[in-house]
C-alpha cells in the first residue's frame, strides 16, 4: 500500500504531510505527558523491527496478487495508540528513506494511511470494542481487519482528491483489500497471542520478547523468499494503467531491498532486511527513550 511518486497530486501532498506530522506530534505529545501512554523503549524498538520485518515479507493472495501485514494495529496494541502511531511511522519513514519503498514527496500520505489511520484509528478501535465488553480476540481480529479497509478507503479518497483515478479504482482497492484485512486481523491476533502484549502498553515479559525477537528473525530469514507477484494496490494500478514509472527515492542506498555490492539475490535482500531492521531497532530505541527522559525530566 506504499503510494509511489507522482501518484498523487495537488494539494493532496503538503495536506497529507501536514496531518502526519499533527498527529505524529500529537502522539509525541501524548507519550510526554500520559505515564501510561509511555511504552518501554526497547519493547518500542522490538515492535518496529518486526513491524519492518513482517512488511518486507509479501504473501501470495489470488490471482497474481501478494499482500503484506501493515502492522498497525498490532503496534498499537503492544504500545498504546500513540506509541502505535510513532512506530508504524519510523517504519514507514526508515522505507522511504533506506529503501526507496514509497515516494518521498507521498511519504506523508503513507504516514497518514498507515499510521494514523491504521494504527492510530485501529488502535483507537480495538480499545472501544474492548470497553463496550467485546472479547479481546475478537475485538483484536475485527479491529486489525478494519484498520486494512480503513486505510485502502483512505488511500482511494487521496486518489480521488488527486483527480488520478476513476471511482471504480477505490471499489477495487476495497475489494482486493477484503482477503488481505483477513489476514491481518488474524495474522495481529497471533502475535499477541504470541507476545501476550495488551493494549494498555504495560511492559513485555522475557517470554514476550523472545517470542518476538524469534518473530523477527524467521521474517527476515524469509523475506528473501516473498512472493513476486505485485501486491494489492499496485496490481489495481496496473490494471487501470496508473502506476507510474518515476522513481521513489534516488538516493536511497539500499532501493528494492537489495545492498549494491552483493551480487546473490538472497544473500542481498537478508543483508538489506537485517540492516533495515537494525535502523528501525537503533532509531526506535532512541526516540522512544528520548521521549522518556523528557517525560522524566518534566515530572522531576
Amino acid at each position: 500500500m506504499h503510494i509511489p511518486s507522482e501518484m498523487l497530486s495537488g494539494a493532496v501532498c503538503p495536506v497529507t504531510a501536514a496531518l502526519s506530522a499533527a498527529g505524529a506530534g500529537g502522539a509525541a505529545a501524548l507519550i510526554l505527558r500520559r505515564k501510561n501512554h509511555a511504552p518501554k523503549a526497547a519493547d518500542f524498538a522490538l515492535t518496529g523491527a518486526v513491524v519492518f520485518a513482517l512488511q518486507m515479507l509479501n504473501y501470495p493472495v489470488w490471482n497474481g496478487i501478494s499482500g503484506h501485514v501493515i502492522g498497525g494495529v498490532f503496534a498499537s496494541a503492544m504500545l498504546g495508540v500513540p506509541g502505535g502511531v510513532l512506530c508504524t511511522a519510523l517504519v514507514l519513514l526508515v522505507q522511504t528513506l533506506l529503501f526507496a519503498d514509497g515516494g518521498l514527496l507521498m511519504l506523508g500520505a503513507n504516514v497518514f494511511n498507515m499510521a494514523i489511520v491504521g494504527a492510530g484509528v485501529g488502535g483507537l478501535l480495538l480499545a472501544q470494542l474492548q470497553k463496550r465488553g467485546v472479547s479481546r480476540a475478537v475485538s483484536v481480529f475485527a479491529a486489525g481487519a478494519v484498520s486494512v479497509e480503513l486505510a485502502a478507503a483512505a488511500l482511494g479518497a487521496e486518489l480521488l482528491a488527486s483527480g488520478s483515478a476513476p471511482h471504480a479504482v477505490v471499489a477495487t482497492l476495497l475489494g482486493v483489500h477484503a482477503a488481505l484485512a483477513v489476514a491481518e486481523g488474524a495474522a495481529t491476533l497471533g502475535l499477541l497471542l504470541l507476545a501476550r502484549g495488551n493494549a494498555d502498553g504495560r511492559e513485555l515479559s522475557r517470554k514476550g520478547t523472545a517470542a518476538l525477537g524469534g518473530v523477527l528473525i524467521a521474517a527476515l530469514a524469509a523475506a528473501p523468499f516473498a512472493s513476486a507477484f505485485p501486491d494489492a494496490f499496485e496490481w489495481t494500478m496496473e490494471r487501470f494503467s496508473l502506476l507510474p514509472s518515476a522513481p521513489n527515492f534516488a538516493r536511497a542506498p539500499f532501493a528494492d531491498y537489495a545492498v549494491p555490492a552483493v551480487d546473490d539475490a538472497t544473500l542481498s535482500a537478508l543483508l538489506a532486511g537485517t540492516l533495515g531492521a537494525a535502523a528501525v531497532l537503533a532509531l526506535g530505541f532512541c526516540l522512544c527513550a528520548a521521549l522518556r527522559a523528557r517525560r522524566a525530566k518534566g515530572s522531576a
